[in-house]
């Protein structure tokens, strides 16, 4: 989603380039050096002092420091001078226009520009309050192409560099941009140069490529505020909102009663909605019927009709949507070609999910794997906006479940549609999300990716929730000492915490117990051990092999509760056995002990 838009100021919004010409020249004839526009042209884009030496190329004399300060100052003083006669009139009407046509759009404008006379040339064209942020040569310590003007830019803006685009006519302001990690467009020179994202010829046309950007990064289903409320008082779903992209693969994870089927059925149309505005592809939903809502639902039943055939199955949806017009009611060749279509139809899809062979087979001689297959093969057969599974792979085995996500996922990938996906089991919705919602009592705790969720859960029920073996979790007092941050245990257990951790608590912390939370990975048994200065005590509870993995279920001593080891070991470790374990602190995570949030910011 496009946000805001950062401008380079000369050659995009105005041109001042006369005026740097006239000045230059001036300077050059001065100095008894050749000037001219070929030479002119090299300096665009390039720093002040840069520019002089260009110019001084052509010098037999050795210039000092000094001496191309005091040149430089010079340059800049017949500058300004000649920035008198700029006024409104200066700026083109089509640049003004568009600029207006942003700002009502909602885009964040600002200026990234290296020179120090960037709000002198805008005061005097009268445009300075157009831009809600002004970036120039006297706040940055790095000129273009270093990307710093930019980032500067963005940063004030508040956004990521991927919600904004920058607009250049140099091609080290391209370079500046790209190396920013921005998305560019280029005028003039720059529409020629290979790295720009998207080369115009007129400022208008930025209009239509943030209308394109957008367009493609809107959300194809939104949720605002939703609630539902059963008759009986019980709110299953509070204050739900959420925005779902094209092609993402959302799933709803949480434990039994969360609400996350709801949600689901909600949205397919299946349960009303209490409060709240659904929609879908900008059309409010609401009060629209589920077979109008142009969405698949495969459920965890698979809900086949028993006496059809696979084949008659996945083409029900197409027999019962498409009606025969009455002029071709009576007509076999219409009804004889209909038939043909749909055949066709319902052989592409059952070759995608492997079942081609199986069409004539009726569902009580399939296997549970092959029955769930032919119910995501009725859902594809409509093209929907999105499909919905509600806990799909439930009533699958182990060996089924762990290929059918594989299936679900290579499909999802063919197809490029919108999956949600509702699950208790957080290994499928950490192998197969690329958007996660973590659910508690109706009430959305997290929304993040796989990795986000499991490195920086926002709260101790993520991260207790997240993560097979599940976290960890101590009473900790955090203390500072000497500019470095440890967590103490009690007495005799107290650790190093990593500074780039530290850093981001917030100070009211020290000297206050947290939780401390530590997966099973950072606890290493004596054989592997990390940190020997650590020396801690523990004694084996139970361990549970699992080939080349060990858990290891100990208690550690001086510290009350069972917590777990998760080991790359072949070793078994008998119930009683004293082990030293140590414990890495990298990516730990530290909650409030009241509010269970976490205080790493």
């Amino acid at each position: 989603m496009i946000k805001g838009i950062i401008f380079d100021l000369d050659g995009v919004i105005l041109s001042t380039d006369k005026f740097h010409y006239l000045a230059w020249k001036q300077i050059a004839d001065q100095e008894g050096i050749y000037f001219d526009e070929k030479i002119n042209n090299r300096l665009r884009g390039v720093s002040r002092m840069d520019s002089l030496n260009i110019v001084l190329e052509r010098s037999n004399k050795e210039y000092t420091d000094s001496e191309k300060i005091n040149l430089a100052n010079q340059k800049n003083e017949i500058y300004i001078n000649l920035l008198e006669q700029l006024n409104i009139e200066s700026v083109s009407r089509n640049v003004i226009s568009t600029l207006h046509e942003l700002k009502k759009k909602g885009l964040k404008l600002a200026i990234g520009s290296s020179s120090k006379n960037t709000k002198l040339i805008l005061n005097k064209v009268g445009l300075t309050s157009l831009f809600d942020v002004i970036v120039d040569g006297n706040m940055i310590n790095h000129s273009k192409p270093h990307p710093e003007v930019f980032l500067k830019a963005s940063e004030i803006l508040g956004l990521k560099p991927s919600e904004a685009l920058v607009v250049e006519d140099a091609i080290a302001g391209i370079e500046s941009g790209t190396r920013g990690g921005f998305k560019t467009i280029g005028l003039l020179e720059a529409s020629e140069y290979s790295k720009t994202t998207y080369p115009i010829k007129n400022f208008e046309e930025i209009i239509e490529i943030v209308n394109n950007l957008n367009e493609d990064n809107k959300p194809k289903i939104v949720l605002k505020h939703i609630k539902k409320v059963y008759s009986n008082g019980v709110e299953a779903v509070k204050d739900f909102s959420l925005d779902i992209y094209d092609k993402e693969f959302v799933v709803f994870v949480g434990p039994s009663g969360c609400g996350k089927s709801t949600v689901l059925r909600m949205i397919a149309g299946l349960e009303e909605i209490t409060d709240g505005e659904l929609y879908i592809n900008d059309k409010l939903m609401n009060d629209v019927i589920p077979m109008n809502r142009n969405i698949a639902m495969v459920f965890q039943n698979y809900a086949l009709y028993p006496n059809l055939t696979v084949r008659q199955n996945i083409a029900f949806p197409l027999n019962i949507s498409k009606k025969i017009p009455f002029s071709k009611f009576f007509s076999l060749k219409y009804r004889k070609e209909r038939k043909k279509e749909i055949n066709e139809i319902v052989e592409e899809i059952a070759k995608k999910i492997n079942l081609y062979e199986y069409l004539d087979r009726k569902p009580a001689n399939l296997s549970g794997g092959q029955r769930q297959r032919v119910a995501l093969g009725r859902s594809m057969v409509r093209n929907p906006s999105a499909f919905l599974l509600d806990e799909p792979l439930s009533n699958l085995d182990a060996k089924m479940r762990a290929q059918m996500r594989t299936e679900i996922s290579t499909l999802h990938n063919d197809l490029q549609t919108i999956f949600i996906y509702v699950t208790h089991d957080q290994i499928e919705a950490m192998t197969m999300g690329t958007k996660i919602v973590v659910l508690k009592e109706g009430i959305i705790q997290q929304v993040a990716s796989p990795k986000e969720l499991f490195l920086h859960p926002i709260n101790k029920f993520v991260a207790g929730f997240i993560g097979t073996p599940q976290m960890n979790f101590f009473k900790v007092k955090l203390t500072k000492e000497d500019n470095r941050y440890f967590v103490e245990f009690n007495d005799k257990i107290k650790l190093y915490l990593p500074q780039n951790i530290g850093d981001k608590i917030p100070c009211t912390y020290y000297n206050q117990y947290v939780t401390l939370g530590i997966r099973p990975k950072a606890i290493v048994p004596s054989e592997n051990i990390n940190y020997k200065e650590q020396n801690i005590s523990a004694i084996v509870k139970i361990t549970e092999q699992l080939g080349d993995e060990a858990l290891i279920y100990m208690n550690i001593n001086g510290i009350e509760g069972t917590y777990i080891s998760s080991s790359d070991t072949y070793s078994s470790f008998a119930p009683g056995t004293n082990l030293k374990i140590s414990m890495d602190l990298t990516n730990a995570c530290l909650f409030d002990i009241k509010t269970e949030g976490t205080i790493v910011k």
